[in-house]
């Protein structure tokens, strides 16, 4: 083999060794990228949770507060706060200060709500606020306690 053609593989070696080099330092730019990416994307995720379940708490104690303020209906504040615990923390929602409040869903979930609601005609409507009322005689007290302990609740492991 001639020298010229030495020097010419040398050359040629060089170049595709320099090019894989410029290849592979794009490949590690794009993978930081799109880890950098990933990670701003989890952190975005993780600050709406966060927001989520801040607000969450938020609706708890504003609904806690009307109940002991006795500006909302008992059987409203039972379901609304069964669904919201629910979102929150399932275990909490089954456990025995907030049990009441599962119980008031599961007694009130055949009448009509929102839309279907507005819909009924007066006699319906009135029996059925007549099984609101005897539904709230009979878990006041204990709906009156769950609100006041969820004032006092420590949701710091939610945040």
């Amino acid at each position: 083999m001639s020298e010229t053609t030495l020097y010419i593989l040398i050359v040629v070696n060089l170049l595709i060794v320099i090019g894989l080099g410029i290849y592979i330092l794009r490949l590690v730019r794009q993978q930081k990228q799109k880890r950098i990416d990933a990670e701003l994307k989890l952190q975005k995720i993780a600050a709406e949770v966060r927001d989520h379940r801040l607000h969450i708490i938020e609706s708890l104690q504003v609904i806690s507060r009307a109940i002991l303020n006795e500006e909302i209906p008992l059987t409203e504040a039972g379901i609304r706060c069964k669904v919201l615990l629910d979102n929150l923390d399932p275990q909490l929602a089954q456990s025995e200060a907030y049990i009441v409040f599962n119980e008031v869903f599961e007694q009130s979930k055949h009448i009509p709500r929102m839309e279907a609601w507005k819909k009924l005609k007066g006699p319906e409507k009135l029996e059925y606020i007549a099984q609101m009322e005897t539904l709230e005689n009979d878990y006041s007290d204990q709906v009156i306690s769950a609100a006041k302990c969820l004032l006092v609740q420590d949701f710091n492991r939610y945040h």
